[in-house]
């Protein structure tokens, strides 16, 4: 399953009904692939997201999205994102490889800028 984090200082739920709308309004969103939502509650574990709120979508190319606004995301230097991925890569169990690195590296850039803005999301598409 693909996981997109978003973020933005407005939110427009339209921009979540097609896939063309959303990479025109959230041109630096990032991509996670995980095995199931399990995965994900992990991570947002991991990374401090103890309480959001998960909204269905009706009519949108995405199912649901996850409001995690009301925390900020960890702003890792390289040393502190090494030790996050190798606890990440214990307590999920997946492979230790260049992909599952590169999936969560914008760790370690992007969340200084979102954590910026006003929303923070996480959404899935219809698969």
């Amino acid at each position: 399953m693909d996981f997109n984090f978003i973020a933005s200082n407005e939110l427009n739920l339209d921009n979540l009904n097609d896939v063309e709308m959303f990479i025109n309004n959230f041109p630096d969103f990032q991509s996670v692939v995980l095995d199931n939502e399990g995965e994900l509650e992990l991570l947002l574990e991991m990374m401090g997201v103890a309480n959001y709120s998960v909204h269905e979508l009706d009519g949108s190319d995405f199912t649901k999205y996850w409001d995690i606004s009301n925390y900020k995301l960890p702003e890792f230097n390289e040393e502190q994102f090494d030790q996050f991925y190798s606890t990440w890569i214990q307590k999920s169990k997946r492979k230790n490889n260049m992909d599952e690195y590169g999936n969560l590296i914008f760790l370690q850039g992007l969340t200084t800028k979102w954590n910026k803005l006003k929303y923070r999301l996480v959404t899935t598409l219809i698969s």
